[in-house]
């Protein structure tokens, strides 16, 4: 009766895909004039209506009062104009308490052209964020390994 116990609780967990945890991610950039980005979730789903805001790093004054805020749109994007110089941490709330920050530093300065110098460290953001097979296969190596450690030292009990 013990390994039919056992058994369901691994097969659910197994096949419970809905029940897996995302995180929220941000990328912010600021190039001069406005800070754009895009909220995501780990599966790669925008951050659709979600608050967003940024203050204003190195300030003495006030760092906990935003000196911008606004929303994402459905695509997950935002813009938020700014009249002060950064560098700047963005900051978003999701729902369910997910939060993500970002410093957001001037891309103007670069060498490289400001849209491909976006592209570039957007697909680059993306590709770091995404959950690859070999990390759910690590995990569910993970748990195998864990079940048969549990199952020695058990066998190892029955047999003292």
């Amino acid at each position: 009766m013990k390994v039919v116990r056992y058994l369901l609780v691994l097969v659910l967990s197994l096949f419970s895909f809905q029940a897996i945890a995302h995180n929220l991610y941000l990328f912010a950039q600021y190039d001069g004039d406005e800070i754009t980005g895009r909220a995501y979730y780990s599966d790669q789903s925008p951050a659709a209506e979600t608050y967003v805001e940024a203050y204003q790093l190195g300030m003495g004054d006030n760092p906990e009062l935003p000196i911008v805020s606004g929303k994402t749109d459905s695509s997950g994007h935002f813009v938020l104009p700014v009249t002060t110089t950064g560098p700047f941490k963005v900051v978003i709330d999701g729902p369910e308490g997910h939060r993500a920050e970002r410093v957001a530093d001037n891309i103007a300065k670069r060498a490289m052209g400001r849209s491909e110098f976006e592209l570039l460290r957007e697909d680059l953001h993306k590709l770091k964020d995404k959950i690859y097979l070999h990390d759910i296969l690590g995990g569910i190596g993970y748990i195998f390994g864990l079940f048969g450690l549990f199952a020695l030292l058990k066998a190892k009990r029955e047999k003292q």
